[in-house]
């Protein structure tokens, strides 16, 4: 993004304070689309003034200009196979690539660790427990998610539904939604849009919808009662599941240490269960 070259090439030339500024903006650029020029300051300990004066440091009008400039990126900017390969083709050129490449993902888990809130977590795990019913879905890269939530979920609770269009009547499915329901959608760039329908109508029925998504202006936030933006640097979908799973892994072990008792009593039910002919052990 260019905006992002000029920080780098200006950084040098800035006041200790817009260096901070100019910091945040690179490691950041989501927050700054979200976060007013207030908010950011106090996120690093410096004045909106300071903020503001970092923006008209670059040649922009103001904080709302910076903020439409990386708006706009966020959301033209488009994951792509080529740019995965091409990342990892550079760390080729480095000695110790599969290290480079567990590193790059640590990064990208520590990033959606600061910008997730706990309490957004916490509320999250008590909806998906009080919830009469849940429903999950995910199309193309995100179905494989979606299934791993659905399952683990299933193990501690009744009634959760996978959502599979093409499998499912969908009608069906929307009608046995009410207001006691909570409805979980995982969708990334580039958005499929039958996942971002059907979390409108979910909404319209009254259910709570949580998403798990790219960017605090992907689509599905609007039809979202509680979102989890987990994006990464290279902005490449592939390069978002490590994050991703990391987030739902938190999930299930909140889901565990909030309900101890109710997870217990399904545990034992599940495991009355005779499925010696399932398994070896």
């Amino acid at each position: 993004m260019e905006i992002l070259a000029k920080v780098k090439e200006r950084y040098a030339s800035l006041s200790k304070g817009q260096q901070k500024v100019g910091k945040y903006v690179l490691d950041f650029p989501e927050k700054i689309a979200l976060l007013s020029a207030s908010e950011v300051g106090k996120q690093i300990a410096v004045s909106e003034t300071t903020v503001i004066r970092f923006c008209y440091s670059l040649e922009l009008q103001g904080y709302a200009h910076l903020q439409s400039i990386i708006r706009e990126y966020l959301i033209q900017h488009k994951s792509s196979l080529n740019r995965y390969y091409s990342s990892k083709m550079e760390m080729a050129q480095e000695p110790h690539f599969f290290a480079q490449v567990m590193e790059k993902d640590a990064e990208n888990i520590q990033r959606a660790i600061d910008t997730i809130k706990e309490e957004d977590v916490q509320l999250a795990v008590s909806r998906i427990m009080e919830a009469g019913k849940l429903f999950l879905t995910g199309m193309r890269t995100s179905f494989a998610p979606a299934q791993w939530l659905a399952f683990t979920l299933g193990l501690v609770r009744d009634e959760v539904k996978l959502v599979q269009p093409g499998i499912d009547d969908l009608v069906t499915v929307l009608q046995s939604m009410d207001e006691h329901s909570v409805f979980i959608a995982i969708t990334f760039h580039r958005y499929v849009k039958e996942t971002v329908q059907i979390a409108e109508k979910a909404k319209e029925r009254g259910a709570f919808v949580i998403s798990l998504t790219d960017s605090g202006l992907a689509p599905i936030t609007e039809f979202s009662d509680l979102t989890f933006a987990v994006g990464s640097q290279e902005r490449s979908t592939l390069d978002v599941f490590p994050p991703l799973f990391s987030l739902l892994n938190a999930i299930m072990a909140s889901l565990y240490v909030q309900y101890p008792e109710e997870v217990r009593e399904r545990q034992r039910k599940y495991e009355q269960v005779n499925a010696d002919h399932l398994f070896y052990y």
